[in-house]
């Protein structure tokens, strides 16, 4: 997906199309539940992730860390049924509970905190998680991620 890359031209509004062209599950979900899972698409586009269950940890410490995300959307997100099914879901596709735990425990936290230190940290400001206008739809994302400092981590290849 172009949206993955660092210097894609596409508007964050293009990006967002084509991942919900890409996963149209992920497209049928936000459109059933609204505007928070639209945010979080949104984040998935601006700090280029995917959907996949390395796509979605490796988004984490951007989501907690790189935006302005209140604890009360985090609470809500956290509690629909769609995500704690998504979660349960992701704990089977890493190997199961104790080997997703392990995984998390040895190889994310560490990463989160390096993702923390030479991405994250050095933005210009955080990204504004459910405050995207209209105006930030229509502009390049090369643009939006020069105008936070945001830099695209890219995992290497196992």
């Amino acid at each position: 997906m172009e949206f993955l890359q660092p210097s894609c031209t596409k508007t964050l509004q293009e990006g967002l199309d084509e991942l919900y062209r890409e996963a149209p599950e992920v497209a049928e979900v936000s459109r059933r539940k609204g505007k928070g899972f639209r945010d979080h698409d949104l984040t998935h586009v601006i700090f280029g992730c995917d959907t996949s269950i390395r796509g979605e940890l490796l988004l984490n410490p951007w989501i907690l860390l790189g935006t302005t995300i209140s604890r009360q959307e985090l609470r809500d997100y956290g509690a629909d049924p769609e995500v704690k099914r998504l979660n349960r879901e992701g704990y089977d596709l890493l190997g199961g509970r104790l080997k997703a735990v392990l995984l998390i425990i040895f190889y994310y936290l560490p990463l989160y905190a390096w993702l923390w230190v030479t991405h994250i940290r050095p933005m210009s400001r955080k990204w504004p998680h459910s405050q995207v206008t209209d105006v930030m739809l229509d502009t390049p994302l090369d643009v939006l991620r020069q105008e936070y400092g945001i830099r695209i981590y890219s995992p290497p290849r196992l």
